[in-house]
């Protein structure tokens, strides 16, 4: 009996420990994602909240403006004032989908479905770092 209540003791100190060593959660929900603010300027597409976004989703801003440059087959850059401009008419329909799918693909951790997560590269490898559960996942290059 002494001994099973030992363990136990034992038991407890250690989740405990584990506990105090897991990172700390961090809120931001799905509600929490901004979502593009599109204006067309004659033939050119502007995204105006194009740095709000990035920072909220702690991402590049190269590195999401070259994801939805490469899916579009277009040309663009970024501004000074850090808005995503494109040099063709996109709908914001399909900026919106292409948002999405970066969202799901670079975004999401697909374990625990939080959008609290850090985009790593090591090496020529790139891969999710989720901040709430701690898991990393693998991803296709940018």
């Amino acid at each position: 009996m002494e001994r099973e209540i030992e363990i136990l003791r034992n038991y407890d100190l250690l989740l405990e420990r584990a506990y105090t060593q897991l990172p700390q959660k961090r809120s931001m929900r799905a509600y929490d994602i901004p979502s593009l603010e599109v204006e067309h300027v004659g033939d050119h597409t502007i995204v105006t909240n194009f740095k709000n976004v990035c920072d909220r989703l702690r991402r590049e801003p190269r590195i999401v403006m070259r994801f939805f440059l490469k899916e579009l087959a277009m040309p663009g850059t970024v501004d000074e004032r850090g808005n995503l401009v494109i040099y063709r008419r996109v709908s914001s329909h399909s900026l919106n989908t292409l948002y999405q799918k970066f969202l799901t693909t670079y975004v999401r951790c697909p374990t625990c479905g939080s959008f609290d997560t850090e985009l790593i590269r090591k090496g020529k490898v790139w891969y999710i770092k989720c901040l709430a559960c701690g898991a990393e996942t693998f991803v296709k290059p940018v």
